[in-house]
């Protein structure tokens, strides 16, 4: 963890009626990194560092460490990436606007799938910017969701629409949710075990998962699959 000019001040917690802390007059930004990679982090903050509009910019790589930071330091925004070995993105998302709901968190990852963006979005994310967008498309970013916007790439949201489930895969995807096995797949939509693995092979990429279980923990938490109707 790094710090960079500014005083820091405690944040309030989101649900005890407190609110977190708005620009000074001078409307300099504190910014708090998370990534588990040390050579992205750094490599922000120096990239960053040099910009007049930042107050201070601190870093984090695990979801004790956002936590302890935003609790102590009171940042005006989180730069969160979604996919860290050890711990969900998602998961530390979901904690940080849980407990301070006004947070403005914008995601910076590699290769989000369009699932993933409008998942983060549906969680409360303010907006998605690829790894590989130049330092003025990160600049316009941060300012738009400072500002109260949300900023989600013009490519992100064209990979969503090009990653949205087919009908077909939709109807799989319901059934893996009532625990069927690619053989039980088969007879039920009168298909080969081959033609099931494409589907399932389509599905894991288009939601960014690595199998049958995440595929449905994801299918739920994104409302493709509901308990009452899919079971």
């Amino acid at each position: 963890m790094s710090v960079k000019r500014g005083k820091t001040t405690p944040a309030r917690d989101g649900r005890g009626g407190g609110s977190l802390p708005s620009l000074g007059m001078d409307g300099k930004i504190r910014l708090l990194i998370v990534d588990d990679h040390a050579m992205v982090r750094e490599g922000l903050e120096a990239m960053l560092s040099v910009d007049t509009r930042f107050e201070s910019i601190l870093t984090a790589s695990s979801r004790e460490e956002t936590m302890e930071i935003l609790a102590r330091a009171s940042p005006h925004l989180v730069l969160l990436d979604l996919r860290m070995p050890g711990f969900d993105g998602f998961n530390v998302l979901e904690t940080v606007l849980g407990r301070w709901p006004s947070m403005r968190v914008l995601i910076l990852s590699a290769g989000a799938t369009g699932p993933e963006v409008r998942l983060a979005r549906s969680k409360g994310a303010r907006g998605y910017i690829c790894k590989s967008a130049g330092r003025a498309a990160l600049l316009e970013a941060i300012d738009t969701v400072i500002d109260g916007r949300t900023f989600f790439e013009d490519g992100a949201a064209r990979e969503e629409d090009d990653l949205t489930l087919s009908a077909r895969e939709l109807e799989v995807l319901r059934h893996l949710g009532r625990s069927l096995s690619a053989d039980e797949l088969g007879v039920v939509f009168g298909i080969s075990k081959h033609t099931v693995k494409s589907h399932l092979k389509a599905i894991f990429m288009k939601l960014g998962v690595a199998g049958q279980a995440e595929a449905v923990t994801r299918g739920y938490e994104m409302g493709l699959i509901t308990v009452e109707k899919d079971r």
